[in-house]
């Protein structure tokens, strides 16, 4: 591939960006920004959501449990899917401390103001080797508060642990 049609490839990349960025912004309300060194889309948390990471593993538990309880989140993997991030309501200003066992089962909320990447696409099905929506983001639906999901991710640990759902 020669320079030319390589600074082509990369300018249509960032179009895509913008564009996926804009759709973001008009649909959802998110203050979404480009990050053109690594080639991603990105919005802090703690404003319109926040997030909490957690292997696969126990996300899947997490999900079937908050399915159970009629509550969604949009819900990313990572790529390669090892490590999945729920989006969940604001959290207060003072956050607890996350559990021991929580902290031990590799659960994390992203920091106030930290970047969560979100996926250049709205497609669930893109390859695994990128950001992508386990599920996507849906305008005007509400997203479950951040305590439920560390509460359902408690519990699906502590049943994981115990052979049994908890």
């Amino acid at each position: 591939m020669n320079t030319t049609s390589t600074m082509q490839t990369q300018l249509d990349f960032l179009r895509e960006l913008s564009d996926m960025k804009a759709r973001y912004e008009e649909s959802l309300g998110w203050p979404v920004s480009v990050d053109v060194g690594r080639r991603r889309l990105v919005v802090p948390a703690g404003r319109e959501f926040d997030a909490v990471t957690m292997p696969s593993h126990l996300a899947e538990a997490v999900r079937a449990q908050l399915c159970v309880a009629m509550l969604w989140s949009p819900l990313v993997a990572a790529p390669g899917g090892q490590w999945l991030t729920f989006l969940t309501t604001p959290a207060r200003a003072s956050r607890p401390n996350l559990a021991a066992e929580l902290r031990r089962a590799r659960v994390q909320l992203v920091p106030r103001g930290g970047q969560v990447v979100i996926p250049a696409s709205f497609d669930t099905h893109h390859d695994h080797g990128e950001w992508r929506w386990v599920e996507p983001p849906l305008p005007r639906r509400a997203l479950p508060p951040w305590s439920a999901v560390i509460a359902v991710a408690r519990r699906a640990d502590s049943g994981s642990h115990h052979g049994g759902a908890g």
